[in-house]
């Protein structure tokens, strides 16, 4: 291929490629292509000033995207120049990425597969160091999140997640409600009223002047934070949160008759947790024929169960009076079942009662809070952990956001290059 041919499709501006040689590097044939500078004046690569003559200038290798099955390198001259402002500093190139000796171009296509393959992969499949991938990956993302819109945002979201060994809690706040539709916008480190004030620092307090919906679980710090920077804002309590205080009550119920049983219904109720905590209508087979046999042997088990599945259409009225109604008709059905973990339970809900009617007047997307959650998880455990917690932080917004996390590998390569 003629050298003038590949200078028009590298698309480099100010350089032509005068040369073109087959070398050994990282233990494979790389194709290295010569460019040469068409310009004489040279440019500060701090405040952009035209300078005429050079300080200096050595010979440094690019890697750029593989040519066919050959690795490629671009070989340029790097001019050191004298800048009456800055001093001595480099000649800019704008077709090298930031803190890598890659091309734009290469760095552009690695942040995108890092996008659904691990950093090691990448490295093998670029022939680059993992720490170079990491490096790329680390800095795309953080420009992302630095540029990121914020305005049109109404309905804000918290959650909690462990992370590691011990009581280390990290929160994430999702935007439920705005022009790019559900997004994660922030992870943090804590779980307190304090933890929160730098994502509130960082969303900036015109916008949190314009939430209109908070939903959080029925952790106070939590809504202590929120009310604090939103005061006109509504609680909206996660239902998925609710239910897991229901869940637990129904476990214990279960514990109880466990302790008391003996003989064969001790062996009806032993391994049934899962089955008596999970939805009827999601148990099926052999499973449904367990369920059926252990509720029709235990009236309070049977109680329990059915005061389970009705709670849960607490969420499907759109009125808050007939919303009230339905919950005064559940506690009643306490009244002579002698099921104390619901009576806690039904005690804690009349203690919040009014952050779970609000979502009869908005009815948000509860899911995305949990779905965030499982995979911020996810993330953690197919990387095996994280010794940067940065980058940890960073990939967990990439991946419960969409629109980031979008795989458009070719997108931006010829852009970058110019």
């Amino acid at each position: 291929m003629r050298p003038n041919c590949l200078t028009k499709l590298l698309r480099i501006q100010g350089y032509r490629v005068v040369g073109i040689s087959i070398e050994y590097r990282k233990g494979r044939e790389a194709v290295i292509l010569e460019l040469k500078r068409l310009g004489r004046s040279f440019e500060c690569e701090k405040c952009h000033r035209r300078i005429r003559k050079a300080h200096s200038s050595w010979l440094i290798e690019i890697q750029h995207l593989t040519l066919w099955q050959f690795l490629t390198f671009l070989r340029v001259r790097h001019y050191r120049v004298n800048c009456p402002t800055c001093g001595l500093t480099l000649d800019s190139l704008p077709f090298i990425a930031e803190g890598a000796r890659v091309s734009q171009s290469l760095a552009s296509l690695v942040a995108e597969l890092c996008k659904v393959m691990t950093v090691k992969a990448v490295a093998i499949f670029q022939c680059l160091h993992r720490g170079t991938v990491k490096a790329i990956d680390k800095l795309a993302m953080e420009k992302v999140q630095a540029s990121r819109p914020l305005d049109g945002i109404t309905v804000l979201g918290i959650d909690e997640i462990a992370v590691g060994k011990g009581q280390t809690y990290w929160h994430l706040v999702s935007a439920l409600e705005g022009p790019r539709g559900p997004e994660l916008l922030f992870v943090g480190e804590g779980r307190r009223k304090k933890h929160l004030a730098k994502f509130w620092k960082w969303f900036g307090k015109e916008r949190a002047r314009g939430i209109t919906h908070g939903v959080i679980d029925m952790w106070k710090p939590f809504r202590n934070s929120f009310l604090a920077k939103c005061p006109e804002a509504k609680i909206i309590y996660d239902k998925f949160h609710v239910i897991q205080h229901l869940l637990k009550a129904l476990n214990e119920v279960r514990k109880q008759e466990l302790r008391k049983a003996a003989g064969r219904f001790r062996g009806l109720l032993a391994g049934k947790k899962f089955i008596l905590l999970s939805r009827r209508a999601h148990v099926r087979g052999k499973a449904r024929e367990a369920l059926n046999t252990l509720l029709s042997v235990n009236r309070r088990l049977f109680k329990a169960h059915l005061l389970k599945e009705s709670f849960d259409h607490l969420w499907s009225y759109s009125s808050k009076t007939w919303a009230t109604k339905f919950f005064r008709h559940w506690v009643e059905q306490l009244k002579w079942s002698r099921l104390k973990p619901f009576r806690k339970f039904a005690e804690m809900i009349e203690n919040h009662l009014d952050g779970i009617l609000n979502y009869c007047d908005k009815k948000v997307s509860l899911g995305f809070i949990e779905s965030a959650n499982l995979k911020a998880r996810n993330v953690i455990r197919m990387a095996y952990g994280y010794r940067d917690k940065e980058y940890m932080k960073l990939k967990i917004i990439q991946t419960c956001t969409p629109w980031m996390r979008e795989f458009n590998p070719w997108i931006n390569l010829h852009n970058n290059s110019s």
